[in-house]
């Protein structure tokens, strides 16, 4: 299985709990002026601590419903047992969505991103091999869109997808990451937009 968000995003074990991120961090650090836009002709960094903002993204469990379908297997197909893993992998990750905190470091060749400690490492102009967690191998890249980066995740025996594309907004601290899964096994392709707010840099 692909898993470009490794319990990425979208996708359990995060070190920052809500409280930390509403209150207690602004309580004790003073405040902070807003980072400077970049300049003309500069690309975006989107390095960063960022808390998800569940009222500004989709539903997570609604769109597992729709393109997943239930959490058990409906024959004896092979698809399904594959279907009802993906099912409950990505119930993992809309579990305890208050608690959701993404991690990018992003350098001129390298774009990580990740939940918790469980983070991808992509590289600019070379595609890579990374393990999904059922121990499948996956083709993995990372590219500019205009201001946007995307990162792709295939499986290298297999059709399935995943692709996030991340917009970081003019204030410089909304991110929007729209994650899209694509496999086989899916009733129809699985697509969120994640609004997270910036934490930290």
């Amino acid at each position: 299985m692909p898993n470009a968000a490794r319990r990425s995003l979208v996708v359990q074990a995060f070190t920052l709990t809500t409280t930390l991120l509403a209150g207690g961090l602004r309580a004790q650090t003073p405040a902070q002026p807003a980072p400077a836009a970049p300049s003309a002709g500069a690309k975006t960094n989107f390095t960063g601590t960022y808390a998800f903002v569940q009222k500004r993204s989709d539903d997570l469990r609604e769109a597992i419903g729709k393109a997943v379908g239930p959490d058990y297997t409906l024959n004896n197909k092979k698809s399904e047992q594959a279907r009802v893993w993906i099912h409950s992998w990505l119930e993992g990750i809309a579990a305890d969505q208050d608690k959701l905190v993404l991690t990018i470091e992003h350098t001129p060749t390298v774009f990580s991103s990740g939940l918790g400690e469980e983070v991808n490492r992509y590289y600019f102009g070379r595609e890579a091999t990374s393990t999904g967690p059922a121990g499948g191998r996956n083709k993995v890249t990372v590219a500019w869109k205009d201001e946007q980066v995307v990162t792709t995740e295939r499986q290298e025996k297999g059709k399935g997808t995943i692709t996030a594309v991340y917009t970081l907004q003019p204030d410089t601290k909304t991110l929007l990451v729209v994650w899209r899964m694509e496999h086989d096994s899916l009733l129809q392709p699985l697509e969120v937009r994640l609004t997270f707010e910036r934490v930290a840099r």
